[in-house]
């Protein structure tokens, strides 16, 4: 299992099996550093981030063959963060990402360069301020598949916008694209997920789903009349929604619900 904490400005790295990590350094112009990956083996990666006050922007390439989880989790702070994941040849990664901070603005590029590359992804967050998140997923190569999934529960102050948009050029047969996105927006807030195919080719499999509201009344009015609590109910119903699809992390995410529903 590797560890990459990065705290303020300082970035450690801890064991450094089968990858291969470098630090670039932080632009004092534009104020931005740099964590470079390099994936050659399969393995597990855990990212932990806390009140970085500077722009970061992380490069991951999966190597050809390689097979690798990916468990991040970002709290206390506000943050501008860029992600580039490269995928080689019959590559696999998949990526569990835990967000708690406060303004969140996050951009995300999938590049699927080679044949039977596959990455699944798994955003959950809770939202009390402004939080943008964008997607852009290439299949540059046959037989990719990518699966997005977007959960979030806006609460508090929160506005939240997923934008997910998924390309395949002319030529680039067999790929499979799946993009979901759901938020419970539990304000006046406007909340926002915009799905985008961009397909240039018939033999592809493409789905995408959007859905913005709120928890069901019948499903808080049946678990209010077995003696729970409004809050609990929501408690409960918050936990089954954000859960789901979510291993390493699971108990840090339960116990972020039951700060904010307790």
């Amino acid at each position: 299992m590797n560890k990459i904490t990065v705290y303020g400005e300082d970035i450690k790295i801890e064991n450094k099996e089968d990858i291969e990590v470098s630090i670039g350094e932080a632009s004092k112009f534009l104020n931005v550093q740099s964590v470079k990956v390099k994936i050659f083996e399969d393995t597990d990666i855990v990212i932990d981030v806390s009140k970085v006050d500077i722009k970061l922007d992380f490069y991951i390439n999966v190597l050809k063959g390689v097979k690798a989880n990916i468990y991040e989790y970002k709290h206390d702070g506000d943050y501008k963060f860029q992600y580039k994941y490269y995928l080689e040849e019959n590559s696999y990664l998949n990526v569990e990402k835990v967000n708690d901070g406060q303004s969140i603005k996050e951009m995300m590029v999938v590049n699927l360069n080679g044949g039977q590359a596959k990455i699944d992804f798994n955003l959950k967050t809770i939202s009390k301020k402004d939080e943008k998140y964008n997607f852009l997923v290439y299949h540059n190569a046959r037989n990719t598949v990518s699966n997005i999934v977007n959960n979030g529960v806006n609460i508090l102050d929160g506005v939240l916008e997923f934008n997910v948009s998924g390309f395949v050029s002319n030529g680039i047969t067999g790929c499979d694209i799946n993009q979901s996105g759901r938020i419970i927006n539990m304000t006046e807030n406007i909340c926002t997920i915009k799905p985008n195919l961009f397909i240039d080719e018939e033999d592809v499999v493409a789905n995408h789903s959007a859905l913005i509201g709120t928890f069901s009344s019948d499903e808080v009015f049946y678990l209010m009349s077995r003696g729970i609590s409004k809050k609990d109910s929501e408690n409960l119903l918050t936990k089954g929604f954000l859960l789901n699809g979510i291993t390493y992390y699971k108990k840090t995410l339960e116990e972020m619900i039951n700060k904010y529903w307790r």
